[in-house]
């Protein structure tokens, strides 16, 4: 592959690239991603967000970056003995040195698990890397996230990246997402339906997206002061009588899983339809219910 001239888009891009580029030597996947997590919490940098995940820590838009850079032809990708292994195309001079711990592989996952035992909770291998005290330690801090109480949350993702988004959904016990959106596409990273369904699955989160408690686009189009968002949540409460198979829906869920979240964009719940479904399954069913 003939080395990319120029630079990538945006800084995280060019920071890993720089990363990379001062690794020299190929890394794999699973490596790149502690080493990447061990970086940005030591040196206090923001590029990237992680969540816990099957071998630990992991970032899905530094997995995206990654397949970016490879397509545009900064960094090259390989198997090897059934790992995929990334490596910096071309010779170039690192701008910036970059704290890179030395460990590899199984001593470098043990050496994060360690260091940041939240991000083993959902871990596939603990059992592999650990025995003993320090088996049932981890075991405990996962135990110590499980929460058995009914709750009817909400969430917006407004200003959260998506790994914030999850961590905030994992932190809480959330145990089903639960879409309450009419049009489930977002320019956003990792919201539109089909991605973040597939992302909540892998971390043990079910998706169900119910678009018939969803807001026609249009009557959202001309709210330009708080009188016009209270006059659209009033006529979205009548019309919710109308609704008995979506809310029985969400009943129905929340029976299952004990912990859901009702999903939507906006930040603010008193400035989205989603706390005009909490506010009336709460008050007709004594549900315990929370915004996050």
């Amino acid at each position: 592959m003939e080395p990319k001239a120029g630079q990538p888009t945006f800084i995280r891009q060019r920071f890993l690239l720089s990363f990379l580029r001062q690794l020299k030597e190929s890394v794999s996947a699973t490596d790149l991603q502690k080493l990447i997590f061990l970086n940005v919490i030591r040196e206090g940098s923001n590029y990237y967000e992680f969540v816990p995940y099957k071998f630990g820590s992991y970032s899905f838009r530094l997995a995206e970056d990654l397949d970016i850079l490879h397509r545009d032809g900064f960094i090259s990708r390989h198997i090897d003995q059934g790992s995929t292994k990334y490596r910096a195309v071309g010779d170039h001079p690192v701008e910036k040195r970059h704290q890179i711990c030395s460990k590899r592989g199984n001593e470098l996952i043990r050496l994060a698990y360690r260091e940041y035992p939240y991000y083993a909770m959902k871990s596939e291998i603990i059992d592999r890397l650990f025995s003993g005290e320090e088996l049932k330690q981890i075991r405990q801090i996962q135990h110590s996230y499980t929460h058995n109480e009914q709750v009817l949350f909400t969430i917006g993702y407004e200003g959260k990246s998506l790994e914030a988004f999850l961590n905030t959904l994992i932190l809480k016990d959330v145990r089903l997402l639960c879409d309450v959106r009419r049009n489930p596409l977002s320019r956003k990273f990792g919201f539109s339906k089909k991605k973040l369904q597939g992302i909540t699955n892998t971390l043990g989160i079910k998706y169900r997206h119910i678009p018939d408690l969803g807001i026609a686009a249009n009557l959202r189009g001309s709210l330009n002061s708080e009188p016009d968002y209270k006059r659209l949540f009033h006529d979205y409460a009548v019309s919710l009588a109308d609704k008995h198979s979506s809310l029985d829906e969400v009943l129905e869920l929340l029976e299952q899983h004990t912990r859901i979240a009702l999903m939507c964009y906006e930040l603010d719940p008193r400035m989205c339809h989603r706390h005009v479904v909490s506010d009336y399954l709460a008050r007709r069913h004594q549900i315990k219910s929370g915004d996050l």
